[in-house]
């Protein structure tokens, strides 16, 4: 097993595409303006929910019809829920980030909230904004992995262009397997942070990466 995925190791590197995020982001809208839609953004980096690096592009980019499920974000939930945040609410805040450093900033989001309340064992609320727009904010790392289960919010999904998940690959058949996404882009910061694949970026110490593939080449004694 181990000489077969020896040979196949160009191949197995390859297989997939992950693009950073700025790219992906513009990705997005081109399949949008193609009608390859619904597609699926899928930060497949982020290790604790609070990453706002997609979130930031698709407002950078003006991306419309698109929801965010979910940003992590454990006080500002526990803020809204003690204030009795509900649907029609004004809602400015900043939210996201800060966990560490592969969280990035917190960002501002100035809307609408849609829907507030407790399922699945946190609280989540839904807020419109931008031209189309949704951000589901959660207590905990959520990762979506099928688009149904986003009804339960109370969402149409239906109304969404594109759809910016935390998932690696656990939305595959959700999203994939059952033809649902038209088109799926995986995406990641490009900051050379945990779980990136530019691990020739990452700091090493005890290592030489010359002697490890696809950083070297090296050739196994027979």
């Amino acid at each position: 097993m181990a000489e077969t995925t020896w040979r196949q190791r160009k191949a197995l590197l390859t297989s997939t595409k992950i693009h950073s995020i700025p790219e992906g982001v513009a990705l997005a809208k081109q399949a949008v303006q193609s009608g390859e839609t619904p597609v699926v953004l899928a930060d497949h980096s982020d290790r604790s929910g609070y990453a706002t690096w997609l979130l930031k592009e698709i407002i950078a980019q003006d991306l419309s019809n698109t929801l965010i499920a979910t940003v992590t974000d454990a006080a500002a939930i526990a803020k809204l829920r003690d204030q009795g945040a509900k649907a029609g609410d004004s809602f400015d805040m900043e939210v996201g980030g800060l966990a560490d450093e592969s969280a990035g900033d917190p960002v501002r989001i100035q809307g609408t909230i849609l829907n507030a309340g407790e399922g699945y064992g946190q609280f989540w609320v839904s807020i419109e904004f931008g031209r189309g727009n949704v951000l589901v904010l959660s207590t905990y790392l959520v990762q979506i992995m099928e688009p149904f289960s986003l009804e339960a919010l109370g969402l149409d999904i239906g109304a969404f262009e594109i759809m910016a998940i935390k998932s690696r690959v656990h939305f595959r058949r959700g999203f994939h397997d059952n033809g649902f996404a038209k088109t799926i882009l995986l995406v990641e910061p490009t900051e050379p942070f945990l779980g990136t694949i530019h691990l020739d970026k990452l700091p090493y110490e005890n290592v030489d990466l010359k002697d490890y593939y696809p950083c070297g080449n090296p050739v196994f004694p027979q």
